[in-house]
């Protein structure tokens, strides 16, 4: 009697482990192609067992993958001055936005009619605004007018970047630092409206 081989590889790994082996894979294969058109079957295919009931799902929990990708790289040097900060951010960002910018696209024009999806981008969002406001030192119970207005220089970000990649129609940094420089206007302003005077940090400086 022949004695049974080895088992599986996805039998040696735990639930979270084959969980997080899939949702590398289908980070690795967005890299490449609409994130739309990843299937669980092809994911399947690569790391040899399934984990994810629909393609939805598996989308979605990729885009979550991604997400904390975009995070892990806006996490500035705390010792950093704000505007440093703050430019070493919207540099990682934009930085992040290039490497695939239809994916990011799609995400971002199709999360109104997809809850799931849009419970990932309300949830880092939120966290971008967070790691903003900790750059301006004003992350302790900030108020809500205030992330009102980081909110609205994000969405100014991501729409101008993703509009200037259609064809680069101005050079790259003078972009950056048109974005920079309005940041260094909105927020002084905003902590002007919406903090009390014991409460106001310096404010970033505008790009040279």
């Amino acid at each position: 009697m022949s004695s049974a081989g080895p088992p599986s590889v996805s039998r040696r790994l735990d639930p979270d482990a084959r969980r997080r082996q899939l949702l590398e894979a289908g980070f690795e294969l967005i890299q490449s192609r609409p994130f739309s058109q990843l299937t669980a079957d092809e994911v399947a295919k690569a790391v040899g067992f399934h984990c994810f009931p629909t393609n939805r799902d598996l989308q979605v929990a990729v885009v979550r993958v991604a997400a904390g990708e975009l995070l892990s790289r806006l996490e500035m040097d705390p010792d950093l001055p704000p505007e440093e900060r703050l430019g070493a951010g919207l540099e990682a960002f934009v930085s992040f936005i290039e490497t695939q910018p239809a994916n990011y696209l799609a995400v971002a024009r199709s999360v109104g009619s997809e809850p799931a999806l849009m419970e990932v981008f309300e949830e880092t969002r939120e966290a971008v605004v967070d790691l903003i406001l900790a750059a301006i030192g004003l992350d302790e119970n900030p108020h809500p007018g205030l992330r009102i207005v980081v909110r609205g220089w994000i969405a100014m970000v991501e729409e101008s970047v993703l509009h200037w990649l259609e064809g680069s129609p101005v050079p790259r940094q003078e972009l950056l630092g048109f974005l920079q420089r309005a940041a260094a206007t909105m927020l002084p302003d905003a902590l002007v409206t919406f903090s009390s005077p014991a409460d106001r940090p310096e404010a970033p400086a505008a790009a040279g």
